[in-house]
């Protein structure tokens, strides 16, 4: 009788030849969708965001609060993206007590920008989904006194499901900043492609 054990360079063989398989398929699909539909994947475009940010920690400023934005990104046909991003969060106003016991309030705003690279996957003929990595700057503005408060540099992932329809694009977007302090944006986002 033989026992089963199967060697480990047979095993590894599998999972090559597995995963082989596995990336012809992606081509071969990615190539097929592009085939059918080059404008749901290669080009410019122009994409406004609408949103809100809230801060992740405790922290004594809230920058972020309703966000407005504007990205603008070329994807080549194989759907790899690059792209650039500004956006303006209206913060909100912050009351905290001091040690000695004076209420205190001060009104955050940001500014952020920053490139992106990402890819995007086609789900169907209309309905995409983009991951990205993103990299950029924030300035903090402190609106009590009408003067930037600090500048800080931020990394971060952003996920996107995008429906297309004819040359407009519609959907949801979610941004995770890595920064002080941290982030989450989530919001809708539409634009057109060209």
């Amino acid at each position: 009788m033989k026992n089963g054990c199967v060697s480990a360079r047979k095993a590894a063989c599998r999972a090559v030849f597995a995963l082989g398989c596995f990336a012809f398929i992606q081509l071969v699909g990615v190539r097929s969708a592009r085939a059918e539909s080059p404008r749901k994947v290669a080009g410019f475009e122009l994409l406004g965001m609408l949103g809100y940010g809230a801060v992740i920690r405790e922290s004594t400023h809230h920058p972020f609060g309703v966000t407005v934005g504007v990205d603008f990104g070329y994807t080549w046909p194989v759907g790899l993206r690059i792209g650039t991003d500004v956006s303006y969060g209206f913060g909100r106003r912050e009351e905290y007590t001091r040690w000695t016991g004076e209420v205190d309030s001060t009104h955050y705003s940001s500014l952020t920008f920053g490139v992106s690279v990402g890819y995007d996957v086609l789900l169907s003929s209309s309905l995409k989904l983009r991951a990205a990595g993103d990299a950029g700057g924030l300035a903090l503005f402190n609106s009590d006194e009408g003067d930037l408060d600090g500048g800080w540099f931020y990394l971060g992932p952003r996920v996107a499901l995008i429906w297309n329809y004819r040359a407009f694009e519609f959907g949801l977007q979610s941004k995770y900043l890595f920064t002080s302090p941290n982030c989450l944006q989530v919001g809708l986002i539409g634009g057109t492609r060209f």
